[in-house]
């Protein structure tokens, strides 16, 4: 796990220590995964010394890319990571093509991401809207979303693992104490959703979750909050609710409890990638399902297969 977290190194090589950043796309809701992302690419930024001068969410990236004229040329825009890069999740793609395209004299890196197109028309329209770029660098989590880059996006493509990983010794550590029961299940419910028919076994519904389930309705109540505090800041001049920091608060404690509730099982068995990153940064056993387009399985192959208590399930 130290390996991992020392392999993110490739990241300063392209954007050196001290460097003047802009961040766009920070998850402003309840997938736990994305927020993990958000927490090891803070926990990145502050341990290489970054200026980060500007700090924008899912919810007003776009329109801050629309309204900002210029940037200056010593800053370097910064994209998050995840795994949206492509035609399943169209809002991120296009903001990642909003920024390439007006932008030209800004280096632009786009953090650890894995790619997935269903249509090869739509890879190949945004392939080109990228290639246009003349300082582009693009990070990718496996071999397949590397090929894919750097035929149709990118010259600079550089594998990296997940910025999840730069967590390691940050997060607390599962001790004996901790375990209460014998097995979760996570199982992701959504556009991804795994096909368990072929598992040989039937998850415990009494143990069985997902990210939306560990949530709370306090948790949702709050993120509407933050989406109706974000609505005004696109409204209003001057970003006027601090809504970066209440929520990079309150999903430090989130993520605490959801660590808390990860460590009471002696093994997590999830179809959730940042279930299983998490449960290799709480020093606990994961068996990894794969999603449905692979994902999963990618990532194992070329990060995480050598990580102790790890194991990939083949369906």
């Amino acid at each position: 796990m130290q390996t991992l977290k020392n392999d993110l190194s490739v990241i300063e090589k392209v954007v050196p220590r001290g460097s003047k950043i802009i961040y766009l796309d920070y998850p402003l809701h309840l997938n736990v995964g994305d927020l993990l992302i958000l927490k090891g690419a803070e926990q990145f930024f502050k341990e290489n010394n970054y200026d980060v001068l500007v700090r924008r969410s899912d919810q007003t990236s776009m329109q801050y890319v629309e309204k900002t004229r210029s940037i200056p040329q010593d800053v370097t825009i910064v994209l998050h990571g995840g795994g949206n890069f492509g035609d399943l999740y169209p809002a991120h793609q296009r903001l990642r093509e909003a920024v390439v395209t007006k932008f030209k004299n800004n280096r632009v890196i786009i953090l650890p991401q894995t790619v997935h197109f269903k249509e090869q028309a739509n890879l190949e329209a945004s392939g080109r809207i990228f290639k246009q770029h003349p300082n582009l660098t693009i990070f990718c989590r496996d071999t397949t979303s590397k090929q894919i880059l750097e035929t149709h996006f990118c010259d600079n493509v550089v594998l990296c693992p997940d910025m999840a990983q730069s967590l390691w010794n940050i997060f607390p550590q599962q001790r004996k104490e901790n375990i209460k029961h014998d097995r979760m299940w996570m199982i992701r419910r959504d556009i991804e959703e795994t096909n368990l028919s072929s598992l040989g076994e039937t998850p415990d519904p009494a143990h069985c979750v997902d990210w939306h389930d560990i949530c709370t309705d306090r948790d949702r109540e709050f993120m509407v909050m933050m989406h109706r505090f974000e609505r005004l800041n696109r409204k209003i001049p001057g970003n006027l609710f601090p809504t970066t920091r209440m929520w990079y608060r309150y999903t430090d404690k989130l993520v605490a409890r959801v660590n808390e509730l990860f460590m009471s099982y002696q093994s997590v068995t999830t179809s959730r990638m940042h279930g299983h990153i998490l449960c290799c940064l709480l020093k606990m056993d994961t068996r990894l399902l794969d999603n449905s387009y692979g994902k999963n399985s990618g990532y194992y192959e070329s990060w995480t297969k050598s990580v102790p208590g790890c194991e990939l399930v083949k369906l």
